[in-house]
């Protein structure tokens, strides 16, 4: 990896004995350890880092004497800016640098690094056929940080990570593939085929590879290997929506047949199917517990929940009540709880001995399950409120108390659009969630124990219907090899401060980064000001003529006109189209449409020349009504 450290600040802590510096200025050797610092672009190509960047940063951390790999350490980092009178002697930078350590690590409330290396991102996924990636500790603070927005080539419906999270699959139904974006560099890299209209995706336990439900023509799964990002092969197992499931080993996979009412028992090793499940009425979902060692089937027709032995397919039956939906196992997959949006409950199963042990009323037709490590959230579809189990008590005698929380003021059922994937996304570093309320267009920050949400994110224009974390904490990716990543915001000096509790360690680097003479995130190569206000509001059937400006850095009218590309979509997705763009004259361009049904359209513009994809400049949007 390309070095691009211009030194390091040595720290101690408490009377112990100060590091012992190597001949190279980013390793220091202390406690037994060696620690050797590294950052670089992920862009390959790059000596240098420059503002807008995606940095990775690398602690080589080996055994002082032996040089063995060092696992199992959990380092904790932030960066901040670095002043040059902060740093003009040794004994300022490391004052410097214990007082913000100290500072961190005490959590005072509203003081904050410029950047936490021990938070996440949040990814989401929103009606129209874009994903966006937002700083939330910066946004609950009320300054919410837009990292970058990804365009997608269609509307996703679903989507799942790696195991490592360094990648996102996302199911296009409007495309039959599915999409791959970089979490690395939040870049889409490619479409993978699948199935027609796939629409629900899931990745078997040891991650190798993934299963994509598709229900057109030859309906069934298609296997895709997680790694290469190949298709492995399609099997049609029967017709109507597919679940999905596998057992702890990922030796079986589970795939119900809703029109067909079946479930579908598919060797993994061989990928072909050994065994068909047939049923009374229609599987709704699917669950497995490795407690019970138990796949569990949710018949919502006749209102069963099946509990099948993998091994013998032996099925043990329990009466519920019709009108049963999505279930979900508890973390420690010790119970299975089932809505049941018809009569307004939830059911909690014991796997241990598969009885139910309680039913939970809720209002407003429950329809979602998530999980923290201490509570169940439950989405109902007519009511903004969340309802909040906590999760200790269901063994306690009586009922588990029920608590809810207002989200929003508008239900899920307000939405145009509901995707079967997570409203929920545990924080990372908090017992706290993300909550999507897409009849609000905006994703909540709640902190658990509290009344209310903290914080909002409105997602600047685009209505959310799933989220998740990607997180960007210190991790150790093999041994001793501990790995973040994060996005350049300035150019200048910047500081590394990082701690480790055993054995306690504070130290810090330098590094420096610089504005991008070609391109720059903060300061883009042109600037494009559109002449058509965005949010403007047209009549369906009439042409519209949008015109902005493209113009240099400093202002000026390039000799020679842009050669500029333009894409338009109607949200979620529909009706996307490439557009011609004019040049009328100087600096003014013009692009025409004429939008023939009612909606919310939107207008990307890229210049290639320039490096400047769709992504990277503002987008317009407009309204469309009679």
């Amino acid at each position: 990896m390309r070095r691009l450290v211009l030194g390091f600040l040595l720290v101690c802590l408490g009377a112990a004995p100060l590091a012992v510096a190597t001949e190279d200025s980013d390793v220091f050797v202390r406690e037994g350890l060696r620690v050797e610092f590294d950052i670089a672009s992920v862009r390959e190509e790059r000596d240098v880092l420059y503002t807008g960047d995606i940095a990775e940063i690398t602690l080589k951390i080996s055994d002082a004497e032996t040089g063995a790999p060092v696992s199992g350490l959990y380092p904790a980092a932030w960066i901040d800016p670095a002043y040059e009178e902060d740093l003009a002697t040794a004994d300022m930078a490391r004052q410097q640098c214990r007082q913000k350590a100290s500072t961190y690590l005490s959590g005072y409330v509203g003081i904050r690094p410029m950047i936490d290396l021990n938070s996440y991102y949040l990814v989401v996924m929103n009606h129209d056929a874009s994903l966006a990636v937002i700083d939330p500790i910066i946004g609950i603070r009320g300054i919410t940080k837009l990292l970058t927005q990804i365009v997608l080539p269609g509307r996703g419906e679903d989507w799942m990570t790696s195991q490592d999270e360094s990648t996102l699959f996302v199911v296009l139904p409007d495309h039959d593939a599915v999409g791959v974006v970089d979490l690395k560099t939040f870049k889409y890299v490619q479409s993978i085929p699948t199935g027609a209209r796939p629409n629900r995706i899931a990745l078997q336990p040891d991650g190798r590879y993934l299963w994509v439900g598709h229900t057109g023509r030859g309906s069934g799964v298609t296997v895709l290997d997680a790694v290469t990002r190949e298709p492995v092969k399609t099997l049609v197992t029967g017709q109507g929506h597919h679940e999905m499931t596998f057992d702890a080993d990922s030796t079986l996979a589970f795939v119900s047949n809703r029109r067909d009412g079946t479930v579908s028992v598919i060797d993994v090793a061989s990928l072909s199917i050994i065994d068909t499940i047939e049923m009374d009425g229609s599987p709704i979902s699917l669950a497995y517990s490795d407690l019970s060692k138990s796949v569990y089937v949710a018949d919502g027709a006749v209102g069963q929940l099946l509990s099948v032995d993998p091994q013998s397919r032996d099925v043990r039956t329990l009466d519920l009540e019709p009108g049963l939906g999505p279930m979900k196992t508890t973390p420690d997959e010790r119970y299975v709880f089932i809505t049941n949006a018809s009569d307004n409950s939830v059911s909690i199963i014991d796997t241990a001995n598969n009885q139910r042990v309680h039913r939970l009323a809720i209002e407003g037709r429950p329809f979602h399950v998530s999980f923290s490590r201490s509570y169940a959230y439950i989405r109902a579809l007519d009511t903004s409120e969340v309802s909040l189990v906590r999760l200790s008590s269901i063994e306690e005698s009586g009922v588990p108390i029920v608590q809810t929380i207002p989200i929003g003021e508008r239900a899920p059922n307000t939405s145009p659009r509901l995707s079967p994937a997570g409203l929920f996304a545990p924080a990372v570093t908090e017992a706290a969630n993300l909550i999507v309320s897409p009849g609000d267009a905006t994703v909540y920050y709640y902190m658990e124990g509290m009344n209310a949400p903290m914080g909002s994110f409105r997602n600047y224009g685009h209505r959310p219907i799933s989220a998740i974390v990607t997180d960007r904490t210190i991790k150790e990716e093999e041994p001793g090899l501990y790995r973040s990543r994060f996005k350049v915001p300035a150019s200048g000096f910047f500081q590394f401060i990082m701690t480790m509790d055993a054995p306690q360690i504070i130290e810090c680097f330098q590094f420096a980064a610089e504005t991008d003479p070609e391109a720059d995130s903060d300061a883009l190569p042109v600037t494009l000001t559109y002449l058509t206000g965005s949010g403007q509001r047209f009549p369906s059937g009439a042409p519209l003529e949008i015109q902005f400006t493209l113009t240099e850095q400093d202002g000026a009218v390039p000799d020679l006109p842009y050669a500029v590309e333009a894409l338009s979509y109607r949200a979620p997705g529909e009706a996307r189209s490439r557009r011609t763009v004019r040049h009328v004259g100087g600096a003014t361009y013009a692009v025409e449409m004429t939008p023939e049904t009612e909606g919310v359209y939107y207008l990307y513009l890229a210049v290639p020349e320039e490096g400047l994809q769709f992504s990277m400049l503002p987008y317009l949007s407009i309204f469309v009504k009679d």
